[in-house]
């Protein structure tokens, strides 16, 4: 690269930036591609510029260009943590667990102390399922950066979807002092806020129904469910399943609370809209673009984090049988019984299929 050239670039990275700092990312796009162009012959050029690309299409939530970037930045230096934090963030909203993990292990490994790094492979850990994991490594993500309200902000969410309420409050609470204009934050103070408000108003405090467990008892957060059909509202079930199953394990307990024999694809829609793609979780193969999100990979006791107390399940996407499901109670349960289960019924199951009697 020509030594006269060396000013022109800093002046493009600084007009980039300034374009970054004003939200303006189509021209901010734009002069990185620049770059990749005129400055391809410089690795460090095209090393910072694939980086830039892929930490913006990271925050339009354009997913493969900005997988397409990050890597080309990683070949050019592998050994930068930072992208590899970023490859990893891009998997976590993939939902590709594994390979997240992969990505946020491989930049702890070369910065150990850094709580941001650590705060993204905890969030991964949790999100995959092992809650315990996750939230222990979220409290020292913490602990190494104190100063950090999104790991506040991520301990208030983890500890909401575990329905331990006062945790949930003294970290959103944390977070807002630590960052008073961060309205992520006020978010979900306001959700903790609004979620132990409503299980107050309906009398559903679980220091009611809770047996003190010994240190080798099984404890668990029980979700009571009511699921309706929508077209008849009288006929309904109510289903226990513990917090930590997955959604999927809910559909298969409706599937045999209303006596059906023959498996088709489903949906849940916890915006409570139907159709609404942003908030569905399916059955195995519904996605024509193999992106949707599987009900297999989310656990029941983070629902509401995604909707409301309410929403819809449909069934067969032939015959449509459309649900309106509502979380009703919440009861810590020392407990080592088989779940899901239904403990009450009200109605008989119509024939799955038009003109069929059930088993025919």
């Amino acid at each position: 690269m020509d030594k006269d050239s060396v000013p022109e670039l800093h002046a493009i990275w600084d007009e980039a930036r300034s374009h970054i700092e004003s939200g303006n990312y189509n021209k901010a796009i734009e002069i990185y591609r620049y770059i990749l162009i005129r400055y391809g012959d410089n690795d460090v050029a095209a090393e910072h510029a694939n980086a830039y690309l892929g930490d913006i299409f990271l925050t339009l939530q354009k997913l493969d260009p900005a997988e397409d970037y990050i890597k080309k930045a990683i070949n050019l230096k592998p050994e930068n943590p930072a992208y590899h934090y970023i490859l990893g963030f891009i998997y976590s909203n993939k939902q590709q667990w594994d390979k997240s993990i992969a990505e946020f292990e491989t930049a702890v490994a070369k910065e150990p102390n850094n709580g941001e790094y650590l705060r993204g492979l905890a969030w991964t850990v949790y999100s995959s399922g092992d809650v315990a994991k996750g939230l222990a490594s979220l409290e020292k993500a913490s602990r190494l950066a104190p100063a950090n309200a999104n790991i506040l902000i991520d301990l208030a969410v983890a500890y909401l979807s575990s329905v331990n309420i006062n945790k949930a409050r003294e970290y959103a609470e944390r977070a807002v002092q630590m960052d008073p204009i961060n309205t992520v934050a006020q978010d979900v103070l306001k959700e903790v806020l609004s979620f132990s408000k409503g299980f107050r108003q309906r009398g559903e405090r679980a220091d009611k129904a809770v047996t003190r467990p010994s240190a080798y008892s099984d404890t668990h957060f029980i979700h009571r469910f009511k699921v309706s059909l929508r077209d008849r509202p009288d006929i309904w079930r109510i289903i226990d399943i513990k917090g930590n199953q997955m959604l999927s394990s809910l559909h298969k307990a409706i599937f045999k609370a209303f006596d059906r024999f023959g498996e088709h694809q489903y949906s849940f829609f916890l915006s409570d809209k139907p159709f609404d793609r942003e908030s569905e979780y399916t059955s195995p193969g519904i996605s024509a673009d193999g992106m949707g999100k599987l009900a297999t990979r989310i656990r029941i006791d983070s629902i509401t984090l995604y909707g409301g107390p309410k929403f819809l399940y449909l069934f067969d996407y032939s015959d449509e049988w459309w649900h309106e499901v509502e979380l009703i109670n919440i009861i810590e349960r020392v407990t080592r019984a088989s779940y899901p289960r239904v403990v009450k019924k009200q109605g008989k199951s119509p024939p799955q299929y038009p003109n069929e009697g059930h088993g025919s």
